[in-house]
């Protein structure tokens, strides 16, 4: 199982000191800093655990979080955090299958020991699914969404055959992989050919066999006049932000590589990118 941890909080300082303790801690961090990023993220990315406050802005946004993580990873465990909290709140979040609530100020030792015993626990099951999963029929689930996959990389992204096949054969590896996490097949595959289209794309840019402009228009799609507007949004951030794009979106560094080139801590690099597309979404929404 890999270990995975998802921040969300509306304080950018708990976001950023949880992500980076848990970097040093050789745990892999993401951030969200609302209910809408949180969201987006658990649709792209298995989270063993999630790490969320109460109230993000409101304790209503908080609640409506906690909603989505039952209803799209119903296996993540869930600790929640808050400043203030009734025993009434706190038996009612335990009953709706909450896995832990601590209360602000929690010391970080506290909350790595949560997070250690939960994705032990994690593992436990993991390891009893993947002794199930024996049973399952993978050649037949192959054959019923390999055409269906196959059109990702053909007709969204444009790839050539071949690397159309090579894509959609790493997928099937990862998946044979991490099945025993994986909840739903199907947009798991989706999902994961999508993401390794764009890295083939980015590797293509940084190796110069693909030009910038046209791999922007894998991402915003054909028409110029929607790979202007992304530049001219970009453009208006600052210049912070700007980086990051350039950096990760467009030559697809790591975040190790980036930290690197700017000087910014591991930790920290997620949540400002998170941020950063954050503000473009809404410029180009405007």
């Amino acid at each position: 199982m890999e270990k995975r941890v998802l921040i969300v909080d509306d304080e950018e300082s708990i976001v950023v000191g949880l992500s980076t303790f848990f970097e040093i801690k050789e745990i892999p961090a993401a951030g969200a800093f609302d209910c809408d990023g949180a969201v987006r993220m658990l649709g792209d990315t298995f989270y063993p655990v999630v790490i969320a406050d109460l109230c993000l802005r409101t304790e209503e946004n908080g609640m409506r979080l906690l909603e989505e993580i039952r209803g799209r990873s119903p296996r993540s465990r869930v600790v929640v955090i808050s400043g203030y909290i009734t025993p009434e709140r706190e038996e009612q979040l335990l009953g709706d299958g909450v896995a832990l609530v601590l209360r602000k100020p929690a010391p970080t030792e506290a909350i790595l020991q949560a997070v250690e015993a939960l994705l032990a626990e994690i593992e436990n099951v993991a390891n009893e699914l993947e002794i199930r999963d024996e049973q399952l029929d993978l050649e037949q689930l192959y054959l019923t969404v390999r055409q269906r996959l196959l059109g990702v990389p053909r007709h969204r992204f444009h790839l050539s055959p071949d690397s159309a096949e090579d894509v959609l054969q790493d997928a099937w590896l990862l998946f044979l992989q991490k099945r025993g996490l994986i909840r739903s097949a199907g947009p798991w595959l989706a999902g994961t050919v999508a993401n390794l289209c764009r890295q083939h794309i980015d590797r293509s840019v940084r190796r110069g066999e693909v030009a910038e402009e046209e791999a922007m228009s894998y991402a915003v799609g054909s028409n110029p006049s929607d790979i202007l507007a992304v530049r001219e949004a970009i453009a208006k951030l600052d210049e912070r932000a700007q980086q990051l794009f350039t950096l990760i979106a467009f030559e697809g560094r790591s975040y190790e590589e980036v930290s690197a080139a700017t000087g910014l801590r591991l930790g920290s690099i997620g949540p400002l990118y998170i941020r950063a597309k954050e503000r473009l979404r809404k410029a180009l929404e405007h």
